[in-house]
């Protein structure tokens, strides 16, 4: 059966993407309704694990640069927007553009190495951030901000709106909160990465030499990119922050370093809808685990919960081979057996936009960034 072929940006794709966006909006609307409130916070966490997710695919999917610490971005705006809250009275919705700032600027900084260095020696130097994170906030000269080893609480008050339609809970609102924001850093992501700017990330990571001689200028681009994805880890951060209401200095380590890492992976690099998969996987697969361990024949609960990190560990491998692209990768290839989403091309002599067959669609596979 030959593959139905459907243009980027025509009105079939436009329905698609209509009815995968408004599913989601819907099934986000239903859990706020209708989900407990332990269950609504860890769906909050997804949203906001998601955003972090999103900002480390920046920089390693899209820029090409093994940069592997920004779980201390995320740290950094957690611990920020706590201290301008409770210390300084700075409302939640006003820290946010504070931490965007701020997280650019340190993340700028920390980014001019890559100038010099890449591959596994960027990693280690990266990473290395987030191995010294937790030394850093339990400093004794910054434990009246930090709260040293005890962590750092902010008990944000965010009740729902009276112009509400619908009765929900304070957790529910802040899923919602939460949901809206991560929303907007998605599509302005996606929106990027399908313009210029986004052409000038992937030409430096594919073809750094060519893209140089082409005009772009490869300093100012990848610091650049270093400081957005800085950004959306330490907005992420903030974010937690109101489904969360304590940040501590492990907010920000080597564990929230691998968890970054590990949903990355099962998301897929270099795409945008892999984020939300990946933050998914992080927040509901350890506690899946749980259960699968449990339920393994002569296992008692308490050998469960001992097992449960090895089934974490097992169910990590066996995604890992058999979707080695990440999940969305594998979706992706499952639905070109049945339709495949193709770039819009102009023609040489009319300047329209030409349909490019199944096989076209495969050699220019590297053009098409995110397409639901």
């Amino acid at each position: 059966m030959t593959a139905r072929t459907i243009q980027h940006g025509s009105r079939e794709h436009r329905l698609w993407q209509a009815l995968l966006y408004g599913g989601l909006a819907v099934l986000v609307l239903v859990i706020a309704l209708t989900q407990p409130d332990y269950r609504m916070v860890q769906f909050s966490a997804v949203a906001a694990w998601s955003v972090a997710l999103l900002g480390m695919n920046l920089i390693i999917g899209y820029g090409g640069q093994m940069a592997l610490g920004h779980s201390a971005f995320f740290g950094f705006g957690a611990y920020l927007t706590a201290i301008l809250y409770s210390d300084y009275g700075v409302s939640f919705v006003g820290t946010l553009p504070i931490s965007a700032v701020a997280g650019a600027v340190v993340g700028l900084l920390l980014g001019l190495p890559a100038l010099r260095i890449s591959g596994l020696y960027l990693a280690l130097v990266t990473l290395a951030v987030a191995l010294a994170f937790p030394s850093v906030v339990k400093m004794d000269q910054l434990s009246a901000l930090t709260g040293g080893a005890n962590g750092k609480l902010a008990y944000i008050v965010w009740q729902p709106p009276s112009w509400l339609p619908f009765a929900v809970t304070s957790a529910g609102w802040v899923l919602l909160t939460i949901s809206t924001f991560a929303a907007v850093l998605f599509l302005l992501a996606s929106n990027a990465m399908r313009s210029r700017v986004g052409r000038a990330v992937l030409s430096l990571r594919d073809n750094a030499i060519g893209a140089a001689v082409s005009g772009v200028h490869p300093a100012v681009w990848r610091t650049s990119t270093f400081a957005v994805s800085a950004a959306y880890a330490s907005l992420a951060g903030s974010l937690m922050m109101l489904a969360v209401p304590i940040v501590g200095p492990d907010s920000g380590g080597f564990l929230a370093a691998v968890t970054l890492i590990t949903g990355m992976v099962i998301g897929g690099a270099s795409t945008i809808s892999g984020a939300v998969i990946g933050a998914v996987a992080v927040v509901w697969l350890p506690e899946l685990s749980k259960s699968w361990a449990g339920a393994l024949p002569l296992v008692s609960d308490s050998d469960g919960t001992v097992l449960s990190t090895a089934v974490y560990g097992a169910v990590l491998i066996v995604v890992v081979f058999v979707m080695p692209g990440g999940v969305v990768e594998f979706l992706r290839k499952a639905r070109s057996r049945i339709a495949v989403v193709v770039p819009r091309i102009p023609t040489a002599s009319t300047g329209l936009a030409a349909v490019p067959t199944p096989h076209t669609a495969q050699l220019e596979a590297q053009l098409e960034v995110e397409q639901p």
